[in-house]
């Protein structure tokens, strides 16, 4: 189980723990190592204790061996014997052996004065060199791989003599010596080492080669002294405690005592204090464990209730928050918290009101209009809708006028009327500015409309604000779920769309229509590609002739672009003309358009036809100061005269801007290019500006020329137009020629040139060129094919 360290009751807990667990330590060590060192010490006092018992018995029991001994020397019986062991060593052997049963040892042996055994065959003692006045405690020899401690005793056949006539050796095995009861006193088992091999023990249990193989590995000792080194050994795999200390030499090999002892029972009383103390510490550390865990759960429970009630709060709940009296931190924390709740409450209260009603008119605003679709659909898909976009017209004028603070007050009174005659089920709120929306469930959608004209004969009373009688009305577009659209972003996107087709229209409600959409999707991705479209050859120009109508000669053509999209397929000029000239790429083709006409006037004049060339100018084009040193650098390029152009410029292009308009078309006429206003007649220019322009001819609108010949009101405007052109010194182009009757009454009003289907179609560059060089001679107007109709281009 992973423990969570961040938290708080867990963190006491394991902090007082750990603190806990480090001072018992600390305490456990001090006392174990105290303890442990008095018990080492007890045990070097019992070896020391059990040393001396050894050294008292091995010397007492040598001390009466020495007495015995003694006493057989002085025995005249055994002088006697001893005399005659060259004859009778029976009867010496047969003594010897009865002093030998009374005094307990091994063996005693009969050497002659040069010390040669005679009774048996034992070498003499080393150590028996001494005289009898300094006879060395303990004595040792080692014979038939036993050790024997001896016991050398001068004989003296008549006592005042200074040598001793024979030797008596009396000897005890070690091993008899370190009897069972000697390990009873001293608690030891006592172990002899000569030459590394174990000769004798106390511990009948343990093998020799045992104890050989677990002694071996103890460095001799060369002191007399006992070694007060505490040393561990491991004898039949189990571990004991050693001392040792130097019992006596042979032969210049030490006789050494080893005091063994198991660990087990060397540190008896320690180990049970182990064990003693280690159950008490676990008791405690149960018992204090169980206490600190209650203490740090009695202080976290309350804080976790709080954090419990800080989540209700994040979620949007206001819980009840009781207060927790048990700890002052507490209950202080338990206030706060509740104090802060009820200002959350509060500004919460006061956010939502910020975030989702307006200020001004206390109308619900566009977020939770926009949560208010998205709620309509979610919950009942199936419910039809219509949403309306409305503007209050002429606002700004309002504002200009009375002020802000007046218009604030319109704004409001508005709301309030629009709330006080609004369905119980239609939703409304105030978007921004001078916009109002509305949610009107619909059973049909063809009441979407019957709904927005109700809504706008509530504004046909007048306001009477601050004392003021006001004429207000709205513009209302509509979008319908889920005929137009099942997005609310694009429900109300349509809706405004709507609002702006409606106030262009000058009407009071308009439904949003799919085709008239200027901010589709498509349009948008046509406004990116129309740049690389030119870069990549889809754009091309087709031509249209203009005929001279009096001699029928062509004179010029009209050069038209067309868009052929390799996805969306032929595009229309009124398609991507007006985006061209909303993201400025109407320079780019223009550029392109003139370029391309300048090359096709070349083409052409290979073939002998000097034809001019017309390309259309935006009004985007005319503020660009640049296109006049563009124009001039494209006729030094290809080495054309300036008047080969023509360039059309519609009223609406010179009205955007006329100064900055006839600045630039005082530049281009300059360069001797001619110009020309198109579609006249369908714009606003006046008289004044139509003076002021520097131009050299007209171009009616086809929508003067189409009905021509059956409309006498088009006749009235057509020859007005050209008196007026005539008389200001330009010429004269109609567009839109469709058939002979109108080719004629056009040139019985003294039009110098026509352009139509009549004549032509516009052409696509090669086809333009077999149309010239299949027609020679001038236009026939009996020949209704322009196909077939003989022309004469000018040579």
């Amino acid at each position: 189980m992973r423990i969570n360290f961040r938290s708080l009751q867990n963190r006491n807990f394991l902090l007082f723990m750990f603190a806990l667990v480090i001072t018992v330590s600390a305490v456990l060590a001090v006392t174990l190592t105290q303890t442990y060192q008095h018990s080492s010490n007890q045990l070097k006092a019992h070896y020391k204790s059990s040393s001396s018992v050894l050294q008292y018995k091995l010397e007492a029991d040598i001390l009466a061996l020495r007495r015995g001994l003694a006493t057989a020397s002085r025995d005249f019986s055994i002088k006697t014997l001893i005399r005659r062991s060259s004859t009778d060593t029976e009867s010496l052997a047969l003594a010897l052996k009865n002093y030998q049963s009374r005094l307990k040892n091994d063996f005693i042996v009969v050497y002659d004065r040069n010390k040669t055994a005679i009774t048996q065959d034992l070498p003499f003692p080393q150590q028996a060199s001494v005289n009898e006045t300094n006879l060395q405690p303990l004595q040792f020899i080692f014979h038939q791989q036993e050790l024997y401690a001896v016991v050398v005793q001068p004989v003296k056949f008549v006592e005042n003599v200074p040598n001793p006539d024979a030797w008596l050796v009396g000897g005890i095995k070690v091993a008899k010596l370190l009897s069972q009861d000697l390990r009873t006193i001293t608690n030891f088992d006592i172990s002899i080492r000569y030459l590394g091999v174990v000769r004798a023990t106390t511990n009948p249990n343990m093998s020799l080669t045992a104890l050989t193989e677990g002694l071996a590995t103890i460095p001799t000792t060369n002191s007399r002294q006992q070694s007060q080194e505490q040393r561990q050994a491991n004898i039949n795999n189990k571990e004991v405690v050693v001392y040792k200390t130097l019992l006596s030499r042979l032969q210049d090999e030490p006789i050494e005592v080893f005091f063994t002892l198991p660990s087990h029972q060397a540190h008896l009383n320690y180990d049970n204090l182990i064990i003693q103390l280690s159950a008490a510490i676990v008791v405690i550390l149960i018992l204090i464990s169980f206490l600190t865990f209650s203490f740090s759960k009695s202080i976290a429970r309350p804080l976790r209730m709080l954090a419990d009630v800080a989540n209700e709060i994040r979620k949007g709940k206001y819980p009840v928050i009781q207060l927790d009296k048990s700890l002052d931190e507490v209950e202080s924390l338990s206030m706060a918290l509740s104090d802060m709740q009820e200002a959350i409450k509060n500004r919460e209260k006061e956010n939502y009101q910020l975030a989702y009603f307006s200020a001004a008119t206390e109308l619900p605003n566009r977020i939770y209009f926009a949560s208010q679709i998205n709620q309509l659909i979610t919950n009942n898909p199936n419910q039809a809708f219509a949403v309306l976009w409305m503007d209050v017209d002429r606002f700004k004028d309002i504002n200009d006028t009375l002020g802000h603070e007046f218009g604030d007050a319109v704004l409001k009174s508005i709301a309030q009327r629009l709330d006080d005659n609004k369905s119980e089920s239609t939703f409304l709120a105030y978007l921004d500015g001078d916009e109002y929306a509305a949610i009107i469930p619909l059973e049909d959608e063809q009441n979407a409309m019957v709904a927005a004209n109700q809504l706008s004969h509530i504004f046909d009373q007048p306001f009477i604000v601050k004392n003021v009688a006001l004429d207000v009305s709205v513009s209302i577009g509509v979008s319908v779920y889920p005929t137009d659209s099942q997005s609310p972003e694009q429900l109300m996107q349509f809706a405004d769309i709507a609002l702006y087709e409606c106030k262009e229209m000058h009407h009071n409600v308009s439904r949003f229509v799919a085709a008239s959409n200027k901010y589709s999707v498509v349009r948008l991705s046509l406004m990116t590609e129309l740049k690389s479209g030119i870069e990549k050859g889809q754009l091309q120009l087709n031509y249209q002739p203009k005929v001279d109508l009096k001699t029928g000669k062509i004179v010029s053509v009209e050069s038209l672009v067309r868009w052929r999209h390799p996805e969306h397929g032929y595009i229309f000029p009124d398609e991507f003309i007006p985006l061209a000239e909303q993201t400025g790429n109407i320079r780019h083709l223009t550029h392109w358009a003139i370029e391309e006409s300048i090359k096709q006037h070349l083409a052409l004049k290979e073939h002998g036809f000097d034809i001019k060339m017309a390309i259309n100018i935006s009004a985007v084009d005319l503020i660009d100061l640049a296109l006049p040193p563009f124009v001039a650098n494209l006729l030094s390029k290809y080495q054309v005269e300036p008047n080969v152009l023509i360039f059309e410029v519609t009223e609406s292009a010179i009205m955007a801007d006329p100064e900055q308009a006839i600045t630039a078309l005082n530049m281009l006429r300059n360069m001797n290019i001619k110009l020309s206003i198109d579609d006249f007649g369908t714009g606003y220019s006046s008289m004044e500006q139509l003076k002021r322009t520097p131009v050299d001819e007209l171009k009616i609108d086809k929508s003067f020329i189409l009905d021509l010949s059956n409309n006498s009101d088009d006749m009235i405007i057509v020859k007005s137009i050209t008196s007026l052109a005539h008389n200001l010194g330009l010429t004269i182009v109609a567009e839109g020629i469709e058939n002979q009757e109108t080719m004629a009454i056009l040139a019985d009003l003294g039009v110098e040139t026509g352009q139509g289907y009549f004549m032509s179609k516009p052409l696509e560059a090669k086809l333009l060129k077999a149309w010239l060089m299949g027609n020679s001679g001038v236009f026939s107007s009996d020949d209704k094919d322009s196909k077939h109709t003989k022309v004469t281009a000018d040579q």
